[in-house]
């Protein structure tokens, strides 16, 4: 076996953590640091590398016209800002790395550098920051815009932005800092320059007046379409990724690889991880109870597949007929998403064939024992040759222990998991094996 990077992605960002989990309600409250906390400091003690916390700045209404199924059930809404929790992490934990998400869309550069740069000092080399370039049209309205921009021309945008953002950072070179209190110096200003970036999308004259971090922040990117990998391949340092099948895998982190390669890149220095939903049950039986629950094609799983659906993509899935096969789609949002949901189940399927054939296949999820997950997790690791895996859901504490407290164990059994973070930072961390 070989040592796999492990980290958990909040899907459900700074928002809601245990709605409709029986637990729900013993005591912490989602709007405060203290769960969030807790969650870090346990993913902390096992091991995993980091924590990514997701975002969104919408009130989700695609899904037939209406918020009503998403605040119904507390889906992609209420969500707080994920930025001001980062010190709160930070403070609870020292090695693990923290990865709050920023737009490139709806974020200026010269913010986002000074911020990140701010945070990255607090989180002495812990920081990563997750780029997204927000699809949704319901967002760009939030911020003057009609709708959102053309969906690769969005990736043009955030290529720049990536550029002026480090271009700031950079912008005081390696002992521009003296601090010399003989002579009267505390910076050497040959050292800290303009960038004077004209650009297609931005002007932007610098340098930064923060000081910038000795580590640069991780980037951490999810592009799925072929605009999107090559702006992973291009500019992240992780890629989170989703796939269904060991193929699917395999074929992704391969295509991310080829595209750093074709950049100049050193592909090795790329992690790509995939994001796995891992429910632990405690013998087979609760496992076939559990797969059955999850096959249940109610109206309340319908309208939570299709709600999620409709949000990413940006395309109305209530509109369509259950029983009749889905016309041709596309989409300015989230291209990714929408393909990897359609092709769920064979052309010419129907709504529901697609709804049913990924209940049936359970998704992104890996049913079973501490040692049953540990050992499937372990054999994508060996089909796919790849770097690790992101463990998703929410940091309600029944859950975060209910999936950990047998996994953790039953990985570092197969020399899957490692024993303790070093100490070096989240970069450090990755680059370790």
């Amino acid at each position: 076996m070989t040592l796999q990077h492990f980290g958990w992605f909040l899907g459900a960002g700074f928002g809601v953590q245990g709605w409709n989990d029986p637990s729900y309600g013993i005591g912490y409250d989602w709007k405060q640091p203290p769960v969030y906390q807790d969650a870090a400091r346990l993913f902390e003690a096992s091991g995993l590398d980091l924590l990514i916390i997701e975002d969104g700045v919408a009130v989700p209404d695609t899904y037939g016209g209406t918020a009503e199924v998403n605040l119904k059930n507390a889906r992609f809404v209420p969500k707080h800002d994920p930025l001001p929790l980062v010190p709160y992490l930070l403070a609870a934990t020292s090695r693990i790395g923290i990865v709050p998400t920023l737009s490139a869309s709806f974020y200026d550069p010269f913010t986002a550098a000074r911020l990140l740069a701010t945070l990255q000092h607090f989180a002495g080399g812990r920081l990563g920051f997750n780029v997204v370039t927000s699809g949704s049209d319901l967002a760009a309205q939030n911020y003057g815009l009609d709708q959102q921009v053309e969906h690769d021309l969005r990736y043009d945008r955030a290529d720049e932005w990536v550029d002026v953002v480090r271009q700031l950072w950079r912008s005081w070179e390696p002992g521009a800092v003296l601090e010399d209190t003989v002579n009267g110096v505390f910076a050497d200003h040959t050292k800290v320059h303009p960038i004077n970036h004209h650009g297609r999308f931005f002007q932007v004259r610098g340098p930064l007046n923060t000081v910038p971090p000795t580590e640069e922040p991780v980037m951490v990117q999810a592009g799925a379409s072929g605009r999107g990998q090559d702006f992973a391949g291009k500019n992240s340092d992780v890629v989170l990724a989703l796939a269904s099948t060991p193929e699917r895998m395999r074929d992704f982190r391969e295509s991310v690889r080829a595209v750093a390669a074709a950049h100049g890149r050193n592909p090795d220095d790329i992690r790509v991880l995939f994001v796995v939903n891992p429910i632990l049950t405690a013998n087979a039986e609760e496992s076939a109870s559990v797969r059955a629950h999850r096959a249940e094609l109610t109206q309340a799983a319908i309208d939570e597949a299709l709600q999620g659906v409709s949000y990413l993509s940006g395309v109305d899935f209530k509109a369509f007929d259950l029983d009749e096969p889905l016309p041709e789609l596309t989409t300015n949002s989230n291209q990714g998403t929408l393909d990897n949901f359609v092709k769920s189940a064979p052309s010419g399927s129907t709504l529901r064939d697609i709804l049913q054939a990924r209940a049936n296949k359970d998704g992104l999820a890996i049913i079973g024992t501490g040692d049953e997950v540990a050992e499937h997790l372990a054999e994508l690791a060996d089909a796919v040759g790849g770097d690790g895996f992101l463990f998703t859901g929410q940091v309600h504490p029944a859950h975060v222990h209910r999936t950990l407290d047998p996994l953790v164990p039953a990985l570092r059994r197969r020399g899957l998991l490692r024993t303790e973070l070093g100490r070096g930072g989240l970069r450090a961390n990755l680059r370790d094996f």
